[in-house]
């Protein structure tokens, strides 16, 4: 279905003196293709190939719009809108005046203004970030965690949800104060394998507005977007009335979010930018010409070019990060890349350095995901020469093969904030395997890939292209890193395995129920069939039993625990971005139940131990209170581990 377009084809004359293509609002079937000319021609072939993709993405993705952008020859040859930015009033898309919620793609904006800094000799990447922000920052007495780290990702921090997503700008706070009061737990040394970190981002942000020393939305307005002229984009929060009334409106699983009512970004600088699909093309000249856009210069000479350098890898053999761009090689051509997902859009922008190339696509659902990987790959399948063919195939068994097998999980999760369980359950796996003819096979969702070793350690697939790599701790095998990925994964095993956690949870549950559910029942049985004196006596009598006792103190305990447990997820179901990023009191509250549980847990295995030793028990009633007061133990543990234990701190 696909227009076939040459690389010459797609790039002959867009040169110097194409200028930006913008105007009137475009739907997804509006025809504005140049009338003659080198440039027109090229222009009308870039523009039918698009259509070609981005609407056939629209409709097999069921996505009301897009916003696209286009650089060749370090010029703007496309601005375009698809669709509708709302489904309720039709209004369509215009790339010149409706912006999207670009998420992560605000990062490299990010990095560009704070290279400029460095570029200038006023922040120093391998410092200390301590030394230009006044927050504290876990584990920085131990080892300093730097600029150049945080920007690629290397900073040690845990991922979590906290200071993420804020339901409405009466409950948001300054970028400081989330950096100040809700700093994220530093679980690596600095500089070691990588976890994307939206925290570490907003540390980033921070030192450009400690160094301009103004809040960071007005300080990257002052080092980039206003020079840049990109005047319909901002990290501010709400937005400017005229963006907001522009603004696509987000439609998502949380929700359809119209005028820019959508959920607020905390950590500003990770994600809280807007822009139109006119004004990321002025930053993809940027990026496309050492720092000019439209002839004039933005930033200081060298800027990009340094930033557009390889600052980190997790081995030099793989593709690694840039100065807040990931790199990625297309056969021999080098891509620098960096997509952006919140609740209810997607962006992805790439650029091709080798070929000024720049692309930029965002979608008003959160199922751009899919669609931009339809866009960018038929973009850059199209225009760039096809990868060498040349199958590769092993010759013998890897040299560590049984080192190297497992099941490895991704680094970006939550260790020690209450999210754990969704951040691991939502963290990429890869199991890797050893076939009997020697290449390395993984699995990555419904993904199978075939590998084949080039070095010790060191892997590349089969079709070629991408590598990966393991790495060691302390002798033993113990990360996989994938490509250019910014986040490596790590080995799963011992306590940490899935399975062990639901093996238990069923263990433990199916022994707190048997006493919960047993208990009673066995004594309305006795009282219905026996009378009262017979199962036992009066209320009275029966209390007065010390096994009576520690009967109620274990059931309440499950019962306190239970409830509490309902609760909590009821709790986030109602209110899931609350409950993440800044839990209310109201949530905080509902941990009174874990904690009866564990005391009550504690006085059950006291009364049940000084009943044992005076013989209170018989040998069946005792071995089952027994498994009780584990299985209460063993739920205990699973909360401690999944930090549902005590209140988020």
């Amino acid at each position: 279905m696909r227009q076939s377009l040459s690389r010459r084809q797609f790039l002959a004359g867009t040169g110097a003196g194409c200028a930006a293509v913008a105007g009137v609002p475009l739907t997804a079937t509006a025809d504005t293709r140049s009338s003659s000319g080198a440039d027109g021609s090229a222009q009308s072939d870039i523009e039918s190939l698009l259509d070609d993709l981005v609407e056939s993405s629209l409709g097999e993705y069921d996505i009301p719009g897009a916003s696209v952008a286009v650089v060749t020859g370090g010029d703007t040859v496309l601005t375009k809108g698809y669709g509708v930015a709302d489904r309720a009033t039709g209004r369509v898309v215009d790339p010149d005046a409706t912006p999207f919620r670009i998420g992560s793609v605000s990062k490299p904006v990010v990095a560009t203004a704070l290279m400029q800094l460095v570029q200038r000799g006023e922040v120093e990447p391998d410092a200390g970030v301590a030394e230009y922000v006044d927050v504290p920052i876990d584990g920085y007495d131990e080892e300093p965690v730097t600029l150049r780290q945080l920007v690629t990702h290397r900073g040690g921090f845990e991922a979590t949800n906290r200071g993420m997503w804020i339901p409405d700008a009466e409950t948001l706070r300054p970028l400081e104060s989330y950096l100040r009061n809700d700093a994220q737990k530093r679980v690596r040394p600095p500089g070691t394998a990588g976890s994307y970190s939206n925290y570490g981002y907003g540390l980033v942000g921070q030192v450009l507005a400690a160094t301009a020393d103004e809040p960071f939305h007005r300080a990257i307005d002052d080092a980039l977007l206003t020079p840049a002229g990109m005047s319909r984009s901002s990290f501010r929060q709400p937005l400017p009335q005229p963006l907001a009334d522009a603004h696509a409106t987000g439609y998502g699983p949380t929700g359809i979010y119209r005028g820019g009512a959508f959920p607020l970004v905390g950590l500003r600088p990770a994600g809280a930018m807007s822009a139109t699909a006119t004004d990321m093309a002025r930053f993809l000249e940027l990026q496309l010409n050492d720092g000019r856009v439209r002839g004039e210069r933005v930033l200081e000479p060298g800027t990009i070019g340094a930033m557009h350098e390889r600052w980190a890898t997790h081995h030099e053999r793989l593709s690694g990060m840039a100065f807040g761009l990931i790199e990625e090689f297309r056969g021999d051509v080098r891509t620098l890349w960096h997509n952006g997902a919140t609740l209810s859009f997607y962006s992805h922008l790439v650029l091709v350095p080798e070929y000024g190339l720049g692309l930029f696509v965002s979608f008003n659902d959160p199922n751009g995901s899919a669609a931009a990987g339809d866009v960018v790959d038929g973009v850059l399948d199209d225009v760039l020469p096809e990868p060498d063919g040349a199958s590769l195939s092993p010759d013998g068994a890897p040299s560590r093969a049984e080192a190297i097998e497992g099941t490895y999980r991704s680094l970006q999760r939550s260790y020690t904030w209450h999210d754990r369980v969704t951040s691991v359950l939502n963290a990429a796996t890869i199991d890797v395997r050893v076939a009997s003819d020697g290449t390395l096979v993984t699995d990555h969702g419904n993904t199978t890939r075939r590998w084949v070793e080039i070095e010790p350690l060191v892997f590349e697939r089969v079709e070629g292209g991408q590598r990966l790599a393991f790495g060691e701790r302390d002798g033993e095998v113990r990360y996989l890193f994938l490509g250019g990925s910014p986040t490596a994964y790590d080995r799963v095993d011992g306590l940490e395995r899935l399975r062990f956690h639901g093996l238990l949870a069923l263990c433990t549950v199916l022994g707190t129920l048997s006493a919960v559910v047993g208990w009673p029942a066995a004594a309305l049985y006795r009282y219905l069939r026996l009378g009262s004196t017979a199962a036992g006596g009066d209320w009275r009598t029966l209390l007065g039993r010390r096994t009576t006792r520690a009967r109620l103190v274990a059931g309440g305990s499950a019962v306190a625990i239970f409830a509490a447990l309902f609760l909590v997820v009821g709790h986030f179901l109602a209110a899931p971005l609350v409950v993440l990023s800044d839990p209310p009191l109201t949530f905080r509250v509902l941990f009174v139940g874990p904690v009866l549980g564990l005391l009550g847990t504690l006085a059950a295995a006291g009364i049940g131990v000084r009943a044992g030793s005076r013989g209170e028990w018989g040998r069946t009633s005792g071995a089952h209170y027994a498994l009780v007061v584990g299985s209460l133990f063993g739920l205990c543990w699973l909360l401690w581990y999944w930090n549902l234990l005590l209140p988020p701190g």
